[in-house]
């Protein structure tokens, strides 16, 4: 039993006061003569004992009722903790867009906030850390209030992150009891058990865990998206998905633009694995949402948009000779096209375009060649056509700069191009079927050699590439074996010749990304010249902010980190035009199925809980401090009631 003011229990000495006097006043008798004491000596004797045994009674009662006065005034009770200190509880509520996942009573998130509304206790003060805001040292009132408009959110918080922080508070309130509760489903996401079990241990506090997990026991979720083909009419997308959980699922993927299907693909995903689809959509298509049909645990990766850029002008440079074949192909309505002398080519200019030809180049300086070597490598297309009059020597310095390969040999022998290479995503949709009694090309000279990773798009009869792709960094380098003036070849007359230029230079375009993820920081390239006091904007139906960004010479860098907070589609604008589109999705590791299990955690410090209530209630007797000052109160009245029947009837 603990004492609210043991002071006043020093008043019980004051009892000894009453005893003393008592003693006393038992040694004193009063003598009565009477005129035969033979026959009443027995009955005084009777009467004595009688009247002692009254007065210890009476002084027992009167001094049990002053001594329960006394303990009831100094406030009795029992507590299992120093009721003299307050109690601050912190409690970590996950809100990351995983806990809107479905439990056996409703989204996990929205059920766990009404039992803590319910069941929190009103001692002491709270400090609510989530994963996009903290609140510290709030009344029990006010942390209902913010539990109420608890929102998700796509920013994530680590458990070392959240410990670090309730460490500070217990470092910064050590005159507090305190209690530490953790809400999450606990994804395994950043540590193994080991590095977990470790983080826990750091605190210097006991632990309570409250784990939540999906009633759905597996998930499907979109991976990522990229495109794989890029014609005049339509374009193909590459899906991967992902499959976490039980057995083999047969789904859905649509693909919609303003709830429109543009295209569908079913098919079969097996147990713990990716799956890869294709899907053909139009090339006119701005916004595309990609939807999978299924109910699974995470209904927020089910869908995933992509935003294509707004169709501009493909920058096409021409170095070295001009070709009135490649003025026909690269037309002014979709094409900005220019041509330069060696000499006359400044190299920032190459940053600029999309694709560079050199066309023709008696020989090219090993300066241009470093500088086309990292244009390629950042993102860049290159076409290099030999001139006819060019040594194999002259040409592997080139190659050596670009580091693609070498040459053997110069040939000038007539020979066929006679095989096209159907497959290759340049021509692989040019014809409606495979043509094989077409004229074909011929070519009087011509080099071959070994080339890295060539992919080749025509070849001649002896099966070496005519013309071929060489991938480089982010970039492609097109090689034409044979120059193309009228003395060498009669390709500028085929038929072929306009469909795989044509393709090289609408393919060239650099794209942005198709889509962004929430929660991490983005960089955005927007091609669109600014004045140096210009800004732009990001805005949605229902957003507007401006980013960080950086002006330069031709284009702006936006930055994007907590903002946007909602997977959705994007504009960005300057001066109320869009120049942009956007979009974003919720960040991948938030679709992470798999969760620690907690039970292999030896820490001793830890309480494990699956509900929110159990943990409450323990914090409540936790906190209870059971008072006996009524009960005092009341005894003292018992023993008062006790003095009056002695004596009344004793």
């Amino acid at each position: 039993m603990q004492f609210k003011h043991p002071e006043i229990l020093y008043a019980l000495f004051a009892l000894l006061i009453p005893i003393v006097i008592h003693l006393f006043q038992l040694q004193r008798f009063t003598k009565t003569p009477f005129t035969n004491v033979k026959f009443l000596k027995e009955i005084e004797l009777q009467t004595r004992k009688s009247s002692k045994l009254k007065k210890w009674l009476v002084l027992f009662s009167r001094l049990l009722i002053f001594a329960s006065i006394i303990i009831a005034f100094a406030q009795p009770y029992f507590s299992q903790n120093d009721s003299s200190k307050e109690w601050l509880t912190t409690l970590y509520l996950d809100n990351s867009i995983s806990l809107s996942a479905k439990g056996n009573r409703g989204e996990l998130l929205k059920r766990v906030v009404q039992d803590i509304a319910e069941n929190l206790p009103e001692k002491g003060l709270f400090t609510l850390i989530c994963n996009d805001k903290v609140l510290p040292n709030i009344s029990q009132k006010k942390i209902i209030e913010e539990l109420k408009i608890i929102d998700y959110t796509a920013q994530t918080k680590s458990i070392k992150t959240v410990l670090l922080q309730a460490q500070d508070l217990i470092d910064s309130h050590k005159n507090k009891h305190h209690k530490l509760i953790l809400v999450s489903d606990f994804q395994n996401k950043y540590s193994t058990y080991l590095n977990l079990e470790n983080q826990l241990a750091s605190i210097n506090t006991n632990l309570n865990l409250v784990q939540l997990k999906p009633k759905i026991s597996y998930n499907i979720s979109i991976d990522s998206v990229a495109v794989k083909e890029n014609n005049i009419d339509n374009m193909v997308l590459e899906i991967t998905l992902n499959h976490q959980g039980e057995s083999a699922k047969s789904v859905s993927v649509n693909a919609l633009q303003n709830e429109i299907v543009l295209a569908k693909n079913t098919f079969k995903i097996e147990p713990n694995k990716n799956k890869t689809i294709s899907l053909r959509i139009p090339t006119k298509v701005t916004n595309l949402t990609l939807k999978i049909d299924e109910e699974d645990a995470y209904i927020f990766d089910n869908t995933y948009q992509i935003s294509f850029p707004t169709k501009k002008k493909v920058n096409v440079l021409v170095i070295g000779k001009s070709n009135s074949f490649l003025e026909k192909i690269y037309t002014k309505n979709e094409f900005n096209l220019s041509q330069k002398e060696v000499n006359q080519i400044s190299y920032e200019v190459i940053d600029k375009q999309q694709l560079v030809v050199l066309n023709a180049l008696d020989k090219t300086p090993q300066s241009l060649g470093e500088k086309l070597n990292t244009y390629v490598e950042n993102g860049g297309s290159l076409v290099i056509i030999p001139n006819k009059n060019i040594s194999v020597n002259e040409l592997n310095i080139l190659f050596n700069k670009l580091n693609i390969g070498q040459l053997s040999k110069k040939h000038t022998d007539s020979l066929q191009v006679t095989k096209i290479h159907f497959s290759h995503p340049l021509i692989k949709n040019v014809f409606d079927m495979k043509v094989s009694n077409f004229q074909y090309p011929k070519v009087n000279t011509y080099f071959n050699g070994k080339l890295t990773r060539q992919l080749a798009i025509l070849s001649y009869e002896n099966e070496h590439p005519f013309i071929s792709q060489i991938k480089k960094g982010k970039g492609s380098i097109f090689w034409v074996a044979s120059p193309l003036d009228r003395n060498s070849s009669n390709f500028v007359k085929s038929p072929l010749i306009v469909p795989i230029f044509y393709n090289i230079g609408k393919n060239s375009t650099l794209h942005n990304q198709l889509s962004y993820r929430l929660g991490s920081t983005n960089k955005i390239i927007v091609n669109q010249k600014l004045q140096q006091d210009e800004i732009v904007h990001i805005t949605s139906a229902t957003t507007d902010f401006i980013p960080l960004q950086e002006i330069q010479t031709d284009k702006v860098l936006l930055y994007t980190d907590e903002q946007p907070a909602k997977a959705g589609f994007y504009a960005v604008e300057h001066q109320n035009n869009t120049i942009q589109n956007l979009a974003y999705n919720n960040p991948k590791a938030e679709s992470n199925y798999s969760f620690y299990t907690l039970e292999k955690l030896s820490n001793t410090n830890i309480q494990l809980q699956n509900d929110i209530k159990e943990t409450l209630t323990t914090l409540s007797s936790e906190q209870n401090i059971q008072s006996y000052f009524k009960w005092f109160v009341l005894l003292a009245l018992f023993f008062v009631l006790i003095e009056i029947l002695l004596l009344k009837y004793l």
